[in-house]
């Protein structure tokens, strides 16, 4: 396969698996399922990925390495070797990121369909 394939495929089995999570989620908390339970969840789950997303971006690009190397320094539990955070953050986060944009693009054709 190629790379483009690849990452699509996986980039629509991320997505389908997000919209079953939306409709378990809107029978679950809403005890229905319509346009406006799909709005709120899928605006929900989809915020929550792309937080997700950038916060574990952030980490791993070394924002936060000087503040957890002066926790390290400070913990008296320390003794050994520093090793700075965004090198223990070895997390990818380029599907959920994507799956959440997606699904705010659906969230936001949702509620222009709402709308009108």
């Amino acid at each position: 396969l190629l790379k483009g394939e690849h990452m699509f495929k996986k980039l629509v089995y991320w997505f389908l698996s997000s919209q079953l999570l939306v409709f378990i989620c809107s029978f679950t908390f809403y005890k229905r399922i319509d346009l406006l339970c799909y709005i709120n969840t899928s605006f929900t789950i989809g915020a929550l990925l792309i937080f997700f997303s950038l916060s574990v971006f952030m980490l791993r690009t070394g924002f936060f390495d000087a503040f957890f190397y002066g926790f390290q320094r400070l913990s008296s539990r320390f003794d050994g070797e520093v090793r700075p955070l965004s090198k223990l953050v070895s997390i990818h986060v380029q599907m959920p990121f994507l799956t959440g944009v997606v699904m705010m693009i659906f969230m936001a054709i949702a509620l222009f369909l709402q709308s009108s």
